[in-house]
């Protein structure tokens, strides 16, 4: 079976395209896959990562396992900062504090999970001029959609 035609990234279509899609809400995360409060944040950046069709089901697993990786890093790096880069062992001895080693893990998980979601900046198989036309047109619609909105507020009152 063959792959529909993609719409070239710099034709009027594309832009209409881009333009309905900016009005869909943000993809929400899949009903079996928990996202804390604090992921919340994360996961919209990522979501606008992308054009809104761009993204599968599968794609939406790990960009919410990225989404807690990602608010998992912030938590982290606050506590260390609180905490500080050496800190006392229970024998009394100074030592690199163990958040430093989580971090790295938790930095590591995201670079892969970016990765498999292509929105690291490697090779995705596409033309990466169009990848970056499409998400740049994704990303203009959006800000036009807010611009009108915002006037349509302040007609409103």
């Amino acid at each position: 079976m063959s792959k529909p035609k993609k719409t070239q990234a710099n034709t009027t279509s594309a832009a209409i395209h881009a333009m309905l899609s900016a009005a869909q809400p943000l993809p929400a995360p899949p009903e079996h896959v928990r996202l804390r409060t604090n992921d919340k944040p994360f996961w919209d950046a990522i979501m606008r990562a992308r054009a809104r069709d761009e993204w599968t089901d599968a794609d939406l697993i790990a960009a919410a396992q990225l989404a807690r990786c990602q608010s998992d890093i912030e938590a982290e790096s606050l506590a260390l900062e609180s905490e500080g880069s050496v800190v006392e062992n229970a024998r009394g001895t100074q030592i690199m504090n163990p958040r430093h080693s989580v971090l790295e893990q938790l930095s590591r998980r995201q670079l892969a999970l970016m990765r498999s979601l292509r929105i690291s900046g490697s090779s995705t198989g596409e033309r990466k001029e169009d990848l970056v036309k499409a998400r740049r047109l994704q990303q203009q619609a959006e800000r036009a959609l807010a611009e009108v909105t915002d006037d349509d507020e302040l007609l409103a009152t």
